[in-house]
């Protein structure tokens, strides 16, 4: 009898460490599934300032996936909003789909089991857009979130991307810091990239979202010689991608308010509510390849294959772009032009 509990002792002894272990180690947080809506989704994100920097201190907010007791590393996703969706603290994040990137559905799509989603906001209030000028203050946003969640960041796993003057900036930070980024994703992106700039680029995947029917970006004139320097010049092009869509659709199957409004395609990553791929859509990569987009393929497949080296330090002012004198001036008459556009849009609803 003696050896029969001898022997229970020790088998319970040899289980109790692992059960501990695994106590210890935690899980990620339990995400909400997209049918609980886009309110409660945008509800379960947390608003945050980061300090100054280049006389600009931006707020944000974003979601954390993280769990009681997790050490587990999860990737970094910025999405970067338009014109006229930031005239107050968390009105990129009211006025956006993208908080759909915290649901169970998609944050089950990455490797990890989930991600941070970061949404950071230009100060539209002050009449102050995506501009150079924001380059260092939201460089500082980033080394905000990891600082402070460092411990659950992986800082090789980092990517941005943003629509209209959000894509715009998309190219700016990744043009200035390409260190910090596995992948940019810039969506009917505005302003003008040249050869250069996309050379300094050589070593980020890049996921380009266009429509041919831009009314704003035009794709003979503006998408396709940028596309062609993409190819030309990244290291990886089999790991870039242009998706070229044709009229633009929103996920529930209507027709977008205008072929320029290109975000809605990466609320449920690239596919329609009832998870059919996009109509009007052909997606290519770097090596000229035709790309499927079926069943999980989208944003995340593409971003669990790809990672960088950047390991959380944080960059250098200014990076590969120059703000000076002259660079404050153009801004002022940028966004001053911005804001015009801005009120137009309001008044036609857009």
């Amino acid at each position: 009898m003696k050896k029969i509990i001898a022997m229970i002792m020790a088998m319970l002894m040899c289980i109790l460490p692992l059960s501990v272990s695994a106590s210890a180690k935690g899980s990620r947080k339990k995400a909400l599934p997209t049918s609980a809506g886009i309110q409660a989704l945008r509800d379960e994100f947390e608003s945050d300032v980061a300090p100054e920097a280049g006389g600009e201190a931006l707020d944000y907010a974003y979601y954390s996936p993280v769990g009681k007791n997790d050490d587990t590393k999860y990737p970094l996703v910025i999405f970067l909003h338009g014109i006229g969706h930031a005239d107050y603290v968390d009105a990129q994040l009211d006025d956006s789909d993208f908080p759909y990137w915290a649901s169970q559905e998609l944050q089950s799509k990455f490797d990890e089991g989930g991600a941070f989603i970061l949404l950071p906001r230009s100060p539209e209030h002050r009449l102050v857009y995506w501009n150079t000028t924001l380059i260092e203050p939201l460089r500082a946003v980033i080394d905000d979130m990891i600082a402070k969640h460092g411990d659950n960041i992986d800082t090789t796993k980092i990517f941005i991307g943003g629509s209209s003057a959000g894509g715009e900036m998309t190219w700016n930070m990744a043009i200035a810091f390409p260190e910090y980024f596995a992948g940019i994703f810039p969506i009917a992106g505005t302003g003008t990239v040249t050869a250069s700039d996309v050379s300094k680029c050589s070593d980020i995947a890049i996921w380009m979202i266009c429509s041919k029917l831009d009314p704003v970006v035009n794709y003979s004139m503006v998408t396709t010689p940028l596309w062609k320097n993409v190819c030309k010049s990244n290291s990886n092009p089999e790991k870039c991608r242009l998706s070229s869509f044709s009229a633009v659709t929103e996920p529930a199957g209507n027709s977008a308010s205008d072929n320029h409004h290109l975000a809605k395609v990466v609320t449920y990553d690239l596919h329609m509510l009832d998870g059919s791929t996009y109509p009007d859509v052909v997606t290519e990569n770097g090596l000229g390849k035709e790309v499927k987009l079926e069943g999980s393929e989208g944003l995340i497949s593409w971003m669990n294959s790809v990672s960088s080296d950047f390991d959380g330090t944080p960059g250098e002012e200014s990076g590969n772009i120059s703000v000076n004198f002259f660079t404050h001036i153009l801004a002022f008459f940028r966004n001053l032009g911005l804001k015009v556009v801005n009120i137009f849009q309001r008044l036609l609803g857009l």
